[in-house]
């Protein structure tokens, strides 16, 4: 995120200068770039019960570990949390810019 005072900077200056400003938001943007590393995600608990629930399939791969219900998952995707995200993200959006002219 931007700290505010930069926020502050950069509107004040566009003022000043009479700049037209507009922001943008990808939704879900990460995932529109693709993870490039091998990434594994564990899966536990309320986050793996929605899991299964969206797709059952994933039920075959549940493990247990130490008592408790695990699945596995590579990342195909880039997500937040992941600090490669931001860089695939980054050059997926900047090569999609420059093929648009």
């Amino acid at each position: 995120h931007v700290a505010n005072k930069s926020l502050m900077i950069i509107a004040a200056i566009a003022a000043k200068e009479k700049r037209d400003v507009a922001t943008a938001d990808v939704a879900g943007a990460y995932l529109n770039a693709d993870m490039e590393d091998f990434v594994v995600v564990k899966f536990t608990g309320r986050a793996l019960q929605i899991m299964c629930e969206v797709n059952p399939s994933f039920k075959a791969g549940i493990r247990k570990e130490k008592g408790r219900d695990v699945l596995y998952s590579k990342l195909a995707k880039a997500v937040y949390g992941c600090l490669k995200s931001a860089f695939l993200w980054y050059w997926l959006f900047k090569g999609t810019l420059e093929k648009l002219g």
